[in-house]
């Protein structure tokens, strides 16, 4: 008789972690340890049309997401596969989904944190030409911080001054300016058109007893994107918010707590405390995981 290697011993035992959370959810699982960069869509496509070839194959899927963000032209493309193959999808954030990440969570009919989880700013993120990914809204709040100084400065300086600034400001990209400006109105745009369809579409009344109209709806997730993407309120793109941030007044989202469910809590930690330890085991930066296998994704 072989041995079992410690390796597959692992990976079965996350395999029965995913579909013993699936069945308390009633639904497929995909976890998702990996950035939002190019080729994750088509990777993510495979394993739900994977998913999908099975015949007990649900209509709901469960999306447990870590990310540090990415690029929301991936996003919307890994939403549009979810709404393709699931009538539901839902997302569990056990420990952060930043940037982007926040923007796939928000396509959710649910939401499910607790005490420790972190979301984040809406703020794409771009590569720059040495590779390095870099904050949008940073990259204008400086490049608008630098004009500022330049138009503030006395008579008698102009000259100097404005010739150093001038030569900073040249540093900046203008068409790298342009496609942050766009990519960050295109992330609120899709919360402005996800929330109404997809989280607020069971919502009724407000806790004060008023009625949810379709215009209600639309003002909201307006409110929303429009706080999540304000650069000055949240000062870094690594900026945690956490549920009961999220579910503020100033904020006003849902968001339902597995911690307060002993099986759900007990589930989602083991199968998320596994998969992040074998990641990182094995030397997996990126990775995702159903209940048929494991595949890296960087």
């Amino acid at each position: 008789m072989d041995a079992i290697k410690a390796e597959e011993l692992v990976l079965q035992t996350l395999s029965s972690g995913c579909k013993h959370l699936g069945g308390i959810l009633k639904a497929d699982v995909i976890a998702i340890s990996a950035p939002m960069m190019f080729g994750l869509d088509g990777l993510v496509k495979n394993e739900i049309e994977n998913l999908n070839e099975e015949d007990d194959s649900p209509d709901r899927l469960a999306v447990v997401l870590e990310t540090t963000g990415g690029y929301i032209e991936v996003v919307e493309r890994i939403v549009s596969v979810f709404r393709k193959h699931y009538k539901e999808v839902v997302y569990i954030v056990p420990n952060y989904a930043y940037s982007a990440g926040t923007v796939l969570a928000l396509s959710g009919d649910e939401i499910y944190m607790n005490y420790y989880s972190v979301v984040g700013p809406i703020d794409p993120q771009f590569q720059t030409e040495n590779g390095r990914s870099v904050p949008g809204l940073g990259y204008i709040a400086k490049y608008n911080e630098l004009l500022q100084k330049i138009n503030s400065v006395s008579d008698d300086n102009v000259g100097s001054v404005r010739a150093e600034m001038s030569l900073l400001i040249k540093q900046f990209d203008q068409a790298q300016l342009f496609h942050i400006e766009q990519s960050i109105r295109h992330s609120q745009e899709l919360v402005e058109a996800w929330l109404p369809v997809y989280k607020f579409r069971n919502w009724k009344k407000t806790t004060s007893g008023k009625k949810v109209t379709p215009e209600y709806k639309v003002e909201r997730a307006k409110k929303i994107a429009k706080i999540l993407g304000d650069a000055e309120h949240w000062h870094s793109h690594g900026r945690g918010i956490t549920m009961s941030e999220l579910g503020s007044e100033k904020i006003g989202l849902k968001v339902e707590d597995f911690g307060e469910d002993e099986a759900l809590n007990a589930n989602i930690t083991h199968y998320h405390g596994l998969l992040s330890d074998f990641m990182q085991t094995t030397g997996m930066s990126a990775a995702i995981h159903t209940r048929l296998r494991m595949r890296r994704a960087a």
